[in-house]
């Protein structure tokens, strides 16, 4: 059973990444956003979990966040003994080093009896923070 799913699978994917490529390449811009948009509004209604963002850099790209500072000393003590790969972080005003999450890491906290996800991304222009709010 689970055998003769895989050809299929494939063939699934295989479709949808010739439709991607035909949507990205022959759809006029203004169509494109428009269609985006409704596609990431139908995804919300499947998918269960909010996701914020939050960038290392202020937005002249010069200063690290305040934000992302507290969040990184907030952190610090849940993955020093959650995550399984730490990177040390020299923190303003601070006279030791500080464990945070080595790129594309995780750890699952509790907030007010909400179940939150923390992920540390890497991305081409700047670091972030993100966690997911779990409905479970």
């Amino acid at each position: 059973m689970i055998g003769g799913m895989w050809p299929q699978m494939g063939s699934v994917i295989a479709s949808m990444v010739f439709v991607i490529t035909i949507f990205q390449r022959y759809l006029p811009l203004q169509l494109r956003d428009h269609v985006e948009g409704y596609t990431q509004t139908l995804v919300g209604f499947v998918y269960p979990y909010i996701q914020i963002t939050f960038d290392e850099f202020t937005n002249d790209f010069r200063n690290q966040s305040e934000i992302y500072s507290a969040i990184q000393s907030y952190l610090s003590t849940k993955s020093s003994t959650r995550a399984t790969r730490l990177k040390a972080h020299d923190v303003k005003d601070s006279k030791s080093l500080v464990l945070g999450m080595a790129d594309n890491e995780e750890v699952i906290d509790e907030f007010r009896g909400i179940k939150l996800s923390w992920a540390s991304r890497k991305l081409p222009t700047n670091q972030t923070f993100s966690f997911y709010i779990s409905s479970g």
